[in-house]
């Protein structure tokens, strides 16, 4: 199965994408923005981000949860 891209935390649909603004993203099926944060929305839990779009990751490390909050 051929991955497309990031699944979007708003409509499950694998087509997020980066923006020109570093931690920025945007769903080009539901047009919604996000933000990548540091801080968990769901456990609250503090982690280092990296916002370069080859190794960015948008899962805590802790509860599994999206870091992807909408903007």
């Amino acid at each position: 199965m051929a991955e497309l891209g990031l699944t979007c935390p708003g409509c499950g649909e694998p087509w997020l994408r980066p923006t020109t603004l570093p931690g920025r993203y945007r769903c080009v099926y539901c047009l919604h923005r996000y933000e990548l944060r540091s801080v968990c929305p769901d456990c609250g839990e503090h982690s280092t981000i990296v916002r370069m779009e080859s190794t960015a990751t948008t899962v805590c490390n802790h509860c599994g949860a999206s870091m992807l909050v909408e903007v």
